[in-house]
């Protein structure tokens, strides 16, 4: 009877463990992303931000290592893509992929799943961005805290560029929130 309950501890242990631990893979470009042939890395440490930019401070068998993320496409965070706003440095975590590729701020998001959230703030990146893929870039949705943002003129060129995503976006109130961004995608991922 001993040994069953030694036997039921160190299972628990080991998955716990497991389950604590951070899977963290960071790719160079999308090519990397696609054939999945990333920079793999124990655990995650924190990120710090400058004025705009984001850098990962990740550990590899026990080796500190900071990452620019204007640096990379992107990285997985137990099992969570993030990509990086090529033009900022800034990071998003991509919430669904469909039609249309839809993010929101990643410090955000890095915060919640960490500590084990459901809702965090951040106080720099946009609340949210679209793509049309995976290859292609992060469009901003402007803050809608303020009206100057080069967001608004991206966004008007991606509407522009991309006509059919013209029923979408006239189903979106202005200023963009991003809980109705969200709300707008999902139900046009529906149809």
């Amino acid at each position: 009877m001993k040994i069953t309950h030694y036997l039921i501890l160190l299972i628990t242990i080991l998955a716990v463990k497991l389950y604590s631990q951070d899977t963290i893979i960071v790719f160079k470009d999308y090519a990397s992303f696609t054939s999945m042939t990333g920079e793999h890395y124990d655990k995650m440490l924190g990120y710090t931000n400058g004025a705009i930019k984001v850098n990962l401070i990740l550990q590899q068998k026990g080796v500190e290592t900071k990452i620019k993320c204007i640096d990379i496409w992107g990285f997985l965070y137990n099992g969570n893509l993030f990509r990086t706003d090529a033009r900022t440095g800034q990071v998003a975590r991509l919430i669904s992929k469909g039609k249309i590729c839809y993010y929101e701020n990643g410090i955000a998001h890095l915060k919640m799943i960490r500590d084990k959230t459901t809702n965090e703030t951040f106080s720099i990146g946009y609340y949210c961005y679209v793509s049309k893929n995976l290859e292609t870039n992060l469009v901003p949705f402007p803050d809608p805290n303020s009206q100057v943002s080069d967001a608004n003129k991206l966004l008007r060129r991606f509407k522009k560029d991309n006509p059919e995503y013209e029923y979408l976006f006239k189903t979106m109130n202005k200023p963009y929130q991003y809980y109705e961004v969200r709300q707008r995608i999902s139900e046009y991922e529906k149809k």
